[in-house]
């Protein structure tokens, strides 16, 4: 008697349901609504959605027919476009009259728009080179011959120079008070097997022990010093971190199964032993294709700004345009880098979206060029101090505290002139 019940309840449940189904089909399908009545918005879960973003997808407007039936702000966007390209009241919502044009045959299939041309870009300074007339004679590859060390600090004119024999670093700030902005170019140059270091403060516990970058770059003698992916942020918030290599070891391997442009977007920059640097976008290599292809450290934030020489398509495309520090970090061909640092949250510097920073790399040559952490994260620290400004954010100034940093060079006259 019980079964009968049971099924008797279920028959109820589903004649309601129907009925609850024709009544809404009816009422869309009822000629006697206002063309303008608007029948799905941004928000809304119905069947019929999942046939209007079909149909959008047929007129080219999706890129995939692996659709849901949720009216999320993707398709808001993608209607607006359709109705831009018909001639329609642009909405981002789907009236009676939107909905019987869309499967009308009047309905006009996707056109890729004409790109704008990107703005020219403003001159450049012109790179400095070495400002110390005293500065010691140096070999025809520019490094020094004799063994010795030399360290140039010239905080009036911006610019902070270490030279040994297999290591150059060249640090030069540059302004535009009209906007205003600043930012340092980090000339490097490495030789007999000098290599980019990472160091972790807990290596047993990623993401724990945070401590500030210019202390970490002090404690581990590095000559020069910066912020890199704070990947330790993520494993301590359990957010995705994407592929992390460190020292040829995998510290995490959580991907996206797709390339987003969110920040971060888990893009990746991986070193090799030979002094190359190369990026890869999220979901298109392994933490096992990276190992095996010899990869010594994998850092894991992005997006990936420039590649075999070309602008990234997410750049242009405006997805990152806020002011913000940033700090992008560049190949120019092995073992000659540039590391660009926009210093920005300040009155005399405001940051920069990464179209900026990516057309200077691509001016002075670099063909692999990567987006590492900005914002409050952001450090350039050469010889045990931070030379880029604090930035403010939320009514506080203050450099965030990290788990790991990027380091070039170890000397012991690496820690900062007021301490020796």
């Amino acid at each position: 008697m019980k079964k009968y019940r049971i099924l008797a309840l279920l028959l109820l449940l589903l004649s309601l349901t129907t009925l609850c189904l024709g009544l809404a089909c009816a009422e869309e399908a009822d000629p006697t609504l206002p063309p303008d009545k608007v029948l799905y918005k941004q928000g809304d879960n119905k069947a019929e959605i999942k046939q209007i973003k079909l149909r959008l997808y047929e007129l080219g407007y999706y890129n995939s027919s692996n659709l849901n039936r949720e009216f999320n702000s993707t398709m808001t966007r993608t209607v607006k476009t359709f109705q831009e390209q018909n001639g329609l009241e642009v909405t981002g919502k789907i009236t009676v009259a939107d909905k019987e044009f869309l499967f009308s045959d009047a309905a006009q299939p996707y056109v890729e728009p004409t790109p704008t041309p990107a703005p020219t870009p403003e001159p450049l300074p012109e790179q400095r080179p070495l400002m110390d007339p005293a500065a010691p004679e140096r070999d025809a590859d520019g490094y020094l011959a004799d063994g010795t060390e030399y360290f140039y600090e010239n905080d009036e004119d911006g610019q902070w120079c270490y030279l040994s024999g297999d290591l150059q670093i060249l640090i030069n700030r540059y302004e535009r008070p009209s906007v205003p902005l600043i930012w340092y170019e980090t000339e490097i140059f490495m030789r007999n097997g000098q290599q980019f270091l990472t160091t972790e403060t807990n290596p047993k516990r990623p993401g724990t022990r945070f401590s500030y970058p210019f202390d970490i770059a002090t404690n581990n003698k590095y000559v020069l010093g910066f912020t890199d992916d704070f990947y330790g942020h993520r494993i301590n918030r359990k957010e995705r971190e994407g592929i992390v290599i460190r020292n040829g070891e995998v510290i995490c391997d959580d991907d996206y199964s797709k390339r987003l442009h969110n920040l971060p977007n888990l893009d990746m920059m991986a070193q090799f032993p030979d002094g190359s640097l190369k990026c890869y976008r999220s979901s298109t290599i392994t933490s096992e294709e990276l190992l095996a292809l010899g990869a010594v450290n994998v850092y894991c934030f992005g997006p990936v700004v420039i590649s075999e020489g070309q602008i990234d398509e997410y750049i242009p495309a405006g997805y990152y345009d806020t002011k913000s520090p940033r700090q992008l970090l560049g190949m120019i061909e092995p073992n000659h880098y540039l590391l660009v640092s926009v210093q920005g949250r300040t009155k005399n510097s405001e940051g920069s979206g990464l179209r900026f920073p990516t057309d200077l790399m691509l001016q002075r040559g670099v063909v692999e060029g990567f987006n590492l952490d900005g914002g409050n994260t952001m450090a350039l620290i050469f010889r045990g101090r931070m030379l880029n400004n604090l930035a403010k954010w939320k009514n506080k100034t203050f450099v965030r505290t990290v788990t790991s940093l990027i380091g070039v060079g170890i000397s012991d006259n690496a820690i900062p002139v007021e301490e020796e």
